[in-house]
């Protein structure tokens, strides 16, 4: 398969069909919610992970600052680490994914995905931190020199998450060069699966290989699906390449598969590739992708939730709530619900990006007001900062 991939995207991008879409509800203040100012302050929140005990929250912001905040959102005066010195904060690119051992604090592993710049030009990093006295301290690379877009900054990925198998999951993106996706030997526009000293495991798909799925462009977010164990990712889509733009996707991935990206675009009905189950037009690059499991409010179980980042129209900023409610094909969006957008391009947070549950069940949000690329004066004006969703009083 994989010589015939390369045959194959060096050609025109295939036009595939568009995946049925869902009904799609514009929702300005949903009923029955309330939206919080948790914590301020801050730039560009890329990641929100709450520790086990809850008693702490690590927060990445995109200029190479990790932030620890308390129950109560309150930040501590001083970073958890600082790479601000050495970051290639442009485009997409800076400080991104932050994931915890799952042993953790019994393992003091933090890891980190960030782009650095270097004498060569930048690069993406992918790094295990270990904490000391609640502060990072030495550094191990595990993966170094992965693609970086030096002008621009576009396209790093930059999720990591744990999956139940005790594994790193880590989406990297295709540094604007499409073909890098194609390629099992180029780790660009992927997902990786690591263990947690930054081995290849044995069971990986392709042998002594770290890619475990790849054929995506700019994959963000990775949440798996309560039930079904599959593990879902958002992905941008095109913004130029072949005169065609959109087409951001929602994905079901597959280990061993490649995911279409550069070969085309929608649905190509083929067996060599994974069509995704939502694509969309106009766009809705996605940000974070959750699937909610609290219980604090248990309507929303197992529904999916995306951020969608959007800059220009404003009408691309919201936060969706996709549902899956066909037991016959758990896995297939039936409605989608676009909150805190009124459908006439008028976006009450702006950008909105890192998505987290507490321990308390509520949905943490983070804003990406300060990235650049906020059209919005009012949300550009204010420090990006981290919303709390619960019931209504």
């Amino acid at each position: 398969m994989t010589a015939s991939l390369h045959v194959t995207a060096q050609n025109e991008i295939i036009r595939g069909e568009i995946p049925a879409m869902p009904e799609i509800t514009w929702i300005e203040s949903p009923e029955g919610y309330q939206v919080e100012e948790f914590a301020s302050d801050l730039q560009v929140v890329w990641t929100i992970r709450f520790t086990p005990d809850g008693e702490r929250i690590f927060v990445t912001e995109r200029p190479g600052r990790v932030r620890i905040l308390s129950p109560d959102g309150s930040m501590q005066p001083e970073p958890w680490l600082s790479l601000e010195d050495q970051i290639f904060f442009q485009g997409e690119s800076g400080l991104t994914g932050l994931a915890l051992h799952p042993d953790y604090p019994a393992v003091p592993w933090v890891y980190v995905m960030y782009t650095y710049m270097s004498d060569e030009g930048p690069y993406n990093r992918i790094s295990r931190f270990t904490e000391v006295d609640g502060k990072a301290g030495d550094e191990t690379i595990l993966y170094d020199k992965l693609a970086a877009q030096a002008r621009g900054g576009s396209h790093s990925g930059g999720t990591l998450q744990f999956g139940s198998d005790g594994m790193l999951y880590v989406a990297t993106g295709d540094a604007f060069e499409r073909q890098r996706s194609n390629d099992l030997e180029d780790l660009s526009g992927a997902v990786l699966r690591i263990t947690p000293e930054g081995e290849v495991p044995a069971d990986n798909p392709w042998p002594d290989n770290p890619i475990w799925a790849h054929g995506m462009r700019n994959p963000h977010g990775l949440s798996w699906q309560p039930g079904t164990g599959k593990l879902f990712t958002g992905d941008h889509g095109p913004t130029g390449e072949d005169q065609l733009m959109a087409h951001d996707r929602i994905v079901v991935l597959e280990g061993g598969r490649h995911h279409g990206w550069p070969v085309g675009v929608g649905a190509m009905n083929s067996p060599d590739y994974v069509d995704p189950i939502l694509t969309f037009i106009p766009s809705s690059p996605p940000g974070d992708v959750l699937f909610y499991t609290g219980d604090l409010m248990p309507e929303l179980k197992n529904n999916l939730f995306v951020s969608v980042l959007g800059f220009q129209p404003q009408d691309r900023q919201n936060l969706m709530r996709i549902k899956f409610e066909d037991p016959q094909d758990p896995s297939r969006p039936t409605a989608i619900e676009r909150w805190f957008n009124d459908g006439a391009g008028n976006s009450v947070y702006g950008r909105l990006r890192a998505l987290a549950i507490g321990p308390d069940g509520a949905l943490y949000v983070g804003t990406s007001n300060h990235d650049g690329r906020q059209m919005t004066a009012e949300q550009r004006e204010q420090p990006d900062r981290i919303l709390r969703i619960t019931p209504a009083n």
